[in-house]
């Protein structure tokens, strides 16, 4: 069995390593590199309830974890970056993505702009997050065996509907929250339901959710380096 001796962290959560000894031999090993597949964490919620926010903060948070910039062929809003919230094309761009498989899936919303998110996003082997409606989200988890989902509801839809107007006045308000009721209705479809009723305490419940699924799928590596044999099956007799 290996023995831990040492023990080092650095900034990232999951980028810390120690030393083991067995029969005389040290290993050392980075729990960020321990061998498993990838994670793709994928965030929901209507419009108006904080998806921006929690991903921006999960991404500080856990600097190994990479984001997932998706394609719309809106106009920015103020404080939007093209390549980091968006990628901001326009509709012959995206024409000729769609048409060359460079985009996996899309959706028009609100009858007026495209939203797509791009193929191919786990390459590269690091853990990914992406902003998607229901319908992608049900493409990306038939697809992808590691998809972890995050559904983050507002308190009511009519704190939501004064969260929409105060951050970017909408002329087309009833198709925002007609959408946003059509998003909620798909909610038990998730791995994870959010409250966003509390800032703070909703992107500690996110922080939990990233630790906690990144540690579940540690586990066999763990077990086998620590040389922990699997529980037996048969039940044990009281006798």
């Amino acid at each position: 069995m290996w023995w831990a001796d040492t023990a080092h962290h650095t900034s990232d959560p999951r980028d810390r390593w120690c030393g083991l000894t067995r029969n005389g031999v040290e290993r050392m090993i980075t729990l960020a590199a321990i061998d498993r597949s990838p994670i793709l964490f994928v965030i929901t919620g209507p419009s108006g309830s904080g998806k921006g926010t929690v991903i921006a903060h999960l991404l500080d948070t856990f600097p190994g974890l990479q984001r997932i910039v998706t394609y719309t062929t809106r106009e920015p809003r103020e404080g939007e970056i093209d390549g980091i919230h968006y990628r901001f094309i326009s509709q012959e761009k995206f024409d000729d993505l769609r048409d060359s498989g460079d985009i996996f899936e899309y959706e028009r919303v609100y009858d007026d702009y495209y939203y797509a998110s791009p193929a191919r996003v786990l390459e590269g082997g690091a853990d990914r997050i992406i902003e998607l409606d229901y319908k992608g989200h049900r493409k990306y988890r038939a697809h992808y065996p590691n998809v972890v989902s995050i559904f983050l509801l507002p308190p009511s839809m009519e704190a939501l509907a004064e969260r929409i107007q105060l951050r970017s006045p909408e002329n087309n308000m009833e198709s925002r929250l007609a959408n946003a009721r059509e998003q909620i209705d798909r909610a038990a479809e998730y791995d994870y339901l959010l409250v966003n009723d509390c800032l703070e305490d909703a992107l500690c419940r996110a922080e939990a959710v990233v630790e906690a699924e990144r540690m579940r799928r540690e586990k066999p590596t763990l077990l086998d380096l620590w040389n922990i044999p699997l529980p037996d099956s048969t039940p044990e007799s009281d006798a």
